[in-house]
């Protein structure tokens, strides 16, 4: 059983923020390909999204304490796309 969730985000001066699902909506969260039950800090593994500024990203993990663990990048959102989830999901 796949208990990963799928999280739309948005990369905005260096850090992740969740559009969706909505009940993450505004967490300010980072990435890690770590395991949640690993004996080693998240820190380890982290995936920096500095590269991604500007855009939407879909990822697929499991959530806690404002990591996603066991990411794994799904899509990246070219301009266009990158622009119009920020106006639609975006405060």
């Amino acid at each position: 059983m796949n208990s990963n969730e799928k999280f739309l985000c948005m990369v905005k001066d260096g850090k992740l923020t969740i559009l969706l699902p909505e009940s993450e909506a505004g967490n300010v969260v980072r990435l890690t390909e770590m395991p949640m039950q690993a004996a080693m800090p998240p820190e380890a593994q982290e995936i920096s999204v500095k590269k991604h500024e500007g855009k939407a990203i879909m990822v697929e993990g499991r959530i806690g304490g404002g990591w996603i663990y066991s990411t794994e990048m799904i899509d990246l959102a070219g301009p266009i796309l990158s622009a119009l989830a920020q106006k639609v999901f975006g405060k």
